[in-house]
């Protein structure tokens, strides 16, 4: 019977539009509030999508997939069992069961689309995100964000300094625990090497682009103090034979020469 067949398809289509909005106001909801806390903590706001969309396809799914003929005889008592039998008998054609199809086709008139819509619910869900949207602008226009990692660091600062551990020192917050991830230099710490110990006032003015050849001076000659260690030289054997005695070197040359004769 096609009325019959009209009707069933009309409910199911009613059904899945209640599911969809349902769905994707659900899921509004939680993206907006999700990118809200990923703003205020300085985080990546795109990732709010993931959870958004995952509650979307599942909630659209199981939704769809839901018997809406025994939802609609749970609220109306009046097309108890009568709906299911006369979809599974849809075929068959007699006169019980035509009559039956005739009877829930004036019967179904009675059913209202908004007994299964809450409106009340569904107005406050719209006017939440609403509120959510002006707060993500709000805090976009006064950038009201929370740096994570800079509240960390402070928090291990001030636990280090109340502890008094002096471990790490020259880190700051979490390079404390983790490190900061660098090897130390087979070269040691480097250093600036020292010309000089006087000290030099100078002054460096502001130059434009321009070079004026006509301001151009001799640099001023300076006296530096040297700081290198003067030559370095090795003695060789003819030095020291020089500041040795000839008396002492006439006792060690007959020295010598007994030896050679025992």
């Amino acid at each position: 019977m096609k009325k019959f067949n009209k009707v069933l398809k009309e409910i199911n289509f009613t059904f899945s539009n209640i599911i969809l909005f349902n769905s994707f106001l659900n899921a509004l909801l939680i993206f907006l509030v999700i990118y809200i806390v990923l703003s205020l903590f300085d985080f990546y706001q795109a990732y709010a999508l993931v959870p958004a969309a995952l509650y979307f396809i599942i909630s659209l799914y199981k939704g769809i997939m839901e018997k809406h003929l025994i939802t609609v005889e749970k609220k109306y008592p009046l097309l108890n069992e009568r709906l299911r039998t006369a979809r599974d008998n849809i075929r068959l054609e007699n006169p019980v069961v035509d009559e039956l199809k005739e009877d829930i086709i004036r019967d179904i008139k009675k059913v209202e689309v908004a007994s299964f819509f809450n409106q009340k619910k569904q107005s406050y869900k719209i006017l939440l995100s609403i509120v959510l949207c002006f707060l993500i602008i709000f805090s976009a226009q006064f950038d009201l964000s929370f740096n994570f990692k800079d509240a960390a660091n402070t928090a291990v600062d001030f636990i280090y300094g109340l502890g008094g551990n002096e471990t790490g020192s020259g880190k700051q917050g979490l390079e404390r625990i983790a490190g900061s991830g660098e090897s130390e230099s087979v070269f040691g710490d480097a250093y600036i090497a020292q010309m000089g110990d006087e000290m030099l006032d100078m002054m460096i003015k502001q130059a434009g682009y321009e070079i004026n050849l006509d301001d151009v001076k001799e640099p001023e000659r300076r006296e530096f103090d040297e700081l290198f260690p003067d030559e370095v030289f090795v003695a060789t054997a003819d030095v020291y034979e020089e500041k040795i005695k000839e008396e002492q070197q006439e006792l060690v040359k007959t020295y010598f020469l007994k030896l050679a004769k025992e």
